[in-house]
């Protein structure tokens, strides 16, 4: 197996092999990777050894590899499966999946696989997960900011340790709160809902049998939450720390 970085990066290719259970070195200019049933065993890359060694390889741009099947590790460096190593990779690059506040993530096999052996925050993401959810259920049940959970599972994605089925940006579950200025929602849902309808400048809000209709603006870090100035509380009867249902009016 050798070729080059042009149809898969490093972080591809070793996962691949990682899947398919292979013992062998993977060498690329100036580095190698050694696999050992699946699982990184040592690795050496520009005079380093260990585990920034294996992040410099699966940063690689471009360059060629070959794979040698069945050649053993001269000695230990590295503990744990790939996984652990390539989510650090790839939030180092930046790279991930485009993932919206609403549509829907659920753990690939895979990503149940690698719970235990994933960062905290990124555990969480997957723990709550199941089932299938929602980015927007998701911040409500781990605390984390709508932004922070949409850019992990973007990386959890890009990993294939989730699924997602992208959904329609409808009605959002929010919890209203008080606020200084008219109504606001998170940047990021108003930009979704903008993204599929066009103009939204308006949403209308449900809390039990009562409707209203606000004109809404975006507002960074607000999650799960809409944010309303005092008078808009008093005026319509709102209350905060009640859920509600937002929908854009369209």
């Amino acid at each position: 197996m050798e070729g080059d970085f042009r149809l898969l990066g490093p972080i591809d290719l070793l996962q691949l092999l990682a899947q398919g259970g292979k013992t062998g070195a993977f060498r690329v200019e100036g580095g190698e990777v050694y696999l050992e049933r699946g699982r990184p065993v040592h690795a050496a890359y520009g005079g380093v050894e260990g585990a920034e060694a294996l992040l410099a390889v699966l940063a690689l741009k471009e360059g060629r590899f070959r794979f040698f099947p069945g050649e053993a590790a001269p000695r230990r460096t590295l503990e744990g499966p790939l996984e652990a190593y390539l989510l650090e990779a790839v939030r180092r690059l930046g790279e991930g999946v485009e993932v919206g506040p609403f549509d829907l993530v659920r753990p690939t096999a895979a990503g149940l696989e690698a719970q235990a052996t994933l960062e905290p925050e990124a555990f969480a993401l997957l723990q709550a997960a199941s089932g299938g959810k929602s980015p927007l259920d998701l911040a409500a049940a781990t605390g984390l900011p709508l932004g922070r959970v949409l850019k992990g599972l973007g990386q959890l994605a890009r990993l294939r340790l989730v699924e997602v089925s992208p959904r329609v940006p409808r009605t959002a579950r929010l919890r209203v709160a008080l606020g200084g200025k008219g109504a606001q929602v998170d940047a990021l849902l108003l930009r979704a809902w903008r993204e599929h309808f066009g103009r939204v400048f308006r949403v209308r809000v449900r809390a039990g049998e009562r409707e209203v209709l606000l004109p809404v603006e975006g507002a960074e870090g607000l999650g799960v939450v809409l944010s309303l100035s005092p008078e808009l509380l008093l005026f319509h009867g709102l209350k905060a720390g009640e859920e509600v249902l937002v929908w854009p009016e369209v």
